[in-house]
């Protein structure tokens, strides 16, 4: 039944997209059997722009790629010397404290095999707070990076200290 309902959804889809004739295939389900969100992917294949098949399974949203941080499944996009870890699907504790998915955990620059920039903290409530990293870049299939991390109060939403922090990144 819900493969017929991906079916029907991936003709809506082509449908309302550019009129060339297109294949539609369903590449990402993920379903949650206690009636909670459901999602699917559909990537138009053949319409005009649209990335091939190999190209849309290799890259994430907005073009990046996909890796691992913490069981939270992240997209990383490059422009030139910048770099940017966006959340794709944060791991429920992330979610929980205010991570969606597009919500930016860094941004920063690459230069030789070194990353610098900013990364987030999201404290559920009291919103998001930023600090300095910087790391390296492991074989280009790993990036690890460090920087001292508000601690903050939930009570009052103030930050009471620092502590060290590392964030660590996998190609997928």
């Amino acid at each position: 039944m819900f493969r017929e309902f991906c079916g029907r959804l991936a003709a809506i889809a082509l449908a309302a997209g550019t009129g060339s004739i297109a294949h539609a295939q369903v590449i990402n389900q993920e379903i949650n059997q206690s009636g909670g969100t459901t999602h699917v992917h559909i990537y138009n294949f053949g319409a005009q722009g649209a990335p091939s098949p190999r190209a849309a399974l290799g890259a994430g949203p907005m073009g990046g790629s996909y890796w691992d941080h913490n069981s939270s499944v992240m997209v990383l996009v490059a422009d030139g010397a910048r770099r940017r870890f966006y959340y794709h699907r944060p791991r429920p504790g992330m979610a929980e404290a205010g991570a969606r998915s597009g919500s930016l955990l860094f941004d920063g620059m690459r230069r030789g095999n070194t990353y610098s920039g900013t990364a987030t903290v999201f404290a559920g409530a009291c919103g998001t707070f930023t600090y300095g990293v910087d790391g390296y870049v492991v074989a280009d299939r790993r990036v690890v990076m460090r920087g001292l991390a508000p601690r903050v109060d939930r009570r009052t939403c103030g930050i009471v200290d620092y502590r060290p922090d590392e964030l660590a990144f996998d190609l997928m």
